[in-house]
């Protein structure tokens, strides 16, 4: 028993030592609590002050700890607050999902990223057609330097997605559209970001599987990796599918205002597929872009390679811009990693920091080209960063007091 009383007296004599006998370890240094209070606090002002209808936030912290926030309305005419595990369409993030099905096959030799993809596709009767086919690689479709035209552009897409909402598209469909087209520079010797080249590689990993692309995603990163609120967006119905605000009249989208009507999303968003495909909630992107970031979703060889950006430009090797389904930015906390995205009526982005271990993930309701947000989405997570980074810095400066039993 004595011995006990010792060991609790030296504990506090510590503690004095450190903190001034009239101070006591400020709560706001260790608690997760007080974080997500500032950070609430932050979002509602940015809700307020920026006006999209509602926000939601997801971070992972390095030990795991985690916070889902929200603000602002799912639903303007229903006065319905958005809450943290409302989902959304996460847009083109979705083809860091499609790069790290691509990554696992290259581990498994199905094809390497040096492959043309002539090799897969050949036996197409439009291959030909195709711009720059016999020149196009695996990589050259990963990091956008393959010079296809955009196929999401098209009118005469859109005017189909409005007048046959429920049409199921199939791949090449939506190649179709650019078949015939001079290609945008010759492979590899530019860069211009194109869904096109992620539905050639949806084809492409379907034929060397057998498999659906979204049953590969399930079995090898969705299902083991516990994402359970992550599913592919394709059908107009989708569970806990938050109303998204548009409104844009811009040539060819002329899209309504509510892109969501008695619970169905007014076209299909299953036209997307490997440009994106997905719907989920900002606590799963955070949670993902972390996990495979860290490794633990393709083999760090390769993840290195993933990491590795193209110029936006140029096409050629640099520092930061587009990696295989990553872009790789400078920020005030060095080099980061994530996506952006964007679906009619929702904006999305996620990103990893590596230098302080975490990542973040914001989704809102409505897009850029809805009059509705005043600033980009990256712009609102540039100035949510240095919260978490207090945080974690004040949290390393902090002792810790042995436990007493």
């Amino acid at each position: 028993m004595m011995k006990r009383v010792v060991f609790i007296f030296i504990c506090i004599c510590i503690i004095f030592f450190l903190y001034g006998n009239n101070a006591k370890i400020p709560e706001s240094t260790i608690s997760i609590k007080n974080l997500e209070k500032e950070l609430q606090l932050k979002l509602d002002e940015m809700q307020q002050k920026d006006g999209f209808p509602g926000v939601t936030l997801g971070i992972v912290l390095p030990d795991g700890n985690h916070i889902s926030l929200a603000s602002g309305f799912a639903d303007i005419e229903l006065k319905k607050k958005m809450n943290p595990k409302d989902r959304m369409l996460m847009g083109s993030i979705g083809k860091t999902y499609v790069a790290a099905v691509a990554l696992q096959l290259v581990k498994e030799k199905k094809f390497s990223l040096q492959d043309k993809i002539s090799r897969f596709l050949r036996d197409k009767k439009w291959f030909k057609r195709l711009p720059n086919a016999e020149d196009i690689t695996i990589k050259m479709l990963m990091n956008h330097s393959g010079g296809l035209p955009r196929y999401v552009f098209k009118k005469e897409l859109w005017r189909q997605l409005k007048e046959s909402p429920d049409k199921v598209w199939n791949p090449e469909e939506l190649i179709a559209f650019i078949l015939d087209e001079k290609p945008l520079y010759p492979a590899g010797e530019g860069w211009a970001y194109t869904d096109t080249d992620y539905i050639i590689l949806g084809m492409i990993i379907e034929k060397v599987t057998g498999n659906t692309y979204y049953e590969e995603l399930k079995k090898r990163v969705l299902l083991p990796h516990k994402l359970k609120d992550t599913s592919p967006s394709d059908k107009r119905q989708l569970r806990r599918l938050v109303p998204g605000y548009t409104g844009d009249q811009t040539p060819p989208f002329l899209l309504p205002e509510k892109m969501v009507k008695d619970g169905v999303y007014v076209i299909n968003p299953q036209f997307e597929w490997t440009g994106g495909g997905l719907i989920t909630h900002s606590l799963d992107l955070a949670r993902y872009i972390k996990l495979l970031l860290e490794g633990n979703v393709v083999s760090k060889e390769l993840l290195e390679k993933m990491k590795q950006p193209v110029n936006e430009k140029t096409g050629k090797l640099d520092t930061t811009g587009y990696g295989l389904g990553l872009e790789v930015w400078k920020t005030e906390q060095g080099i980061t990693y994530g996506h952006r995205g964007t679906m009619p009526g929702y904006g999305s982005m996620t990103e990893y920091v590596p230098q302080f271990g975490f990542s973040i993930a914001m989704q809102i309701n409505t897009d850029r080209l809805s009059g509705r947000v005043k600033a980009p989405i990256n712009q609102h997570i540039t100035a949510l960063k240095p919260i978490v980074v207090k945080y974690l810095k004040t949290k390393l400066k902090v002792p810790k007091v042995p436990k007493v039993s």
